[in-house]
């Protein structure tokens, strides 16, 4: 780890691959259709399940504790997928879930299908290839530990950075006092993201420097917001499992900001990453960011 850095995280991207056995008309966002159908499959490993999905039964205190991976679904689509259409999506493990990786992917291909949807459509898994190494983790029945390789949170610094401008990707959902913001701000941005690595960190593997993370949420409250154009996205889907609609609506749209930013393009470059919000796990809260 590099002496300057303001935080230290290990993670695997996993890039998979799944074919679509027969036309299946899905939600056109199935990020929580993912999670919903892995988290059955995972039910075979019990072990890996309740790590990656329940980690927070683990903590002894009964505190509410982030879960250790983010599925990041394909863009949003409205038509059915056709008989034989591919249907790709990553996942990321944070931290020590890294070491399961192998439980995940064994669990997935030893299923007949991914089941997706009210009807159960089945999808067959292709091949799992590392995100970053383009290394292939698994196809055809063979699996490459070789390949199981974590990478290290990007702690990315450029200099002379005056203006900033980030864009949502999908709904950015973020909860003050109970109740879902219907605007945010560039503090709430900087605050969101250091307590996210701070709480992955924390219980999964890693470094953050406070210190440096209580400066830069100072420095942002004094950033000049420009631009701020977001809109509210209405999104809802029905859970099989609670037998009632969920409510996944969240803000679509982007800000600009000018000034002394440099300070904050590590921080930026993780959350694009990590994501930020609420209901990271099923890929809400995705941001891109140009830095000028």
């Amino acid at each position: 780890m590099e002496q300057e850095s303001v935080f230290y995280m290990k993670y695997i991207p996993l890039n998979l691959t799944f074919c679509s056995m027969e036309e299946a008309s899905l939600p056109p966002y199935i990020g929580s259709t993912l999670r919903g159908a892995i988290g059955q499959v995972l039910h075979k490993n019990m072990e890996a399940y309740r790590y990656l999905y329940h980690n927070g039964a683990l903590d002894n205190k009964g505190q509410d504790i982030v879960n250790p991976y983010v599925i990041i679904p394909p863009a949003e689509k409205e038509k059915p997928y056709r008989q034989g259409e591919i249907l790709n999506f990553d996942i990321l493990l944070l931290g020590e879930a890294i070491q399961y990786t192998k439980a995940l992917v064994n669990t997935l291909c030893d299923s007949s299908y991914l089941r997706l949807g009210v009807l159960r459509y089945p999808f067959r898994l292709m091949k799992v290839v590392h995100s970053l190494d383009q290394r292939v983790i698994w196809q055809e029945g063979s699996f490459y530990d070789v390949a199981v390789r974590g990478a290290i949170l990007p702690n990315k610094m450029l200099s002379q950075i005056k203006k900033i401008r980030i864009q949502t990707s999908t709904p950015l959902r973020i909860r003050r006092k109970g109740e879902l913001l219907e605007s945010v701000d560039f503090i709430t941005i900087i605050r969101n993201i250091t307590t996210r690595l701070e709480a992955i960190t924390k219980r999964y593997g890693g470094f953050i420097d406070m210190k440096e993370a209580e400066h830069v949420k100072e420095l942002s409250k004094v950033v000049h917001m420009t631009s701020c154009q977001f809109e509210w996205r209405v999104m809802s889907r029905y859970s099989n499992r609670l037998e009632e609609k969920m409510d996944f609506s969240g803000l679509i749209g982007n800000m600009v900001l000018e000034g002394d930013l440099t300070p904050f393009v590590p921080w930026l470059h993780a959350a694009q990453i990590l994501h930020i919000g609420r209901n990271t796990t099923f890929g809400m809260g995705r941001i891109t960011v140009e830095f000028t």
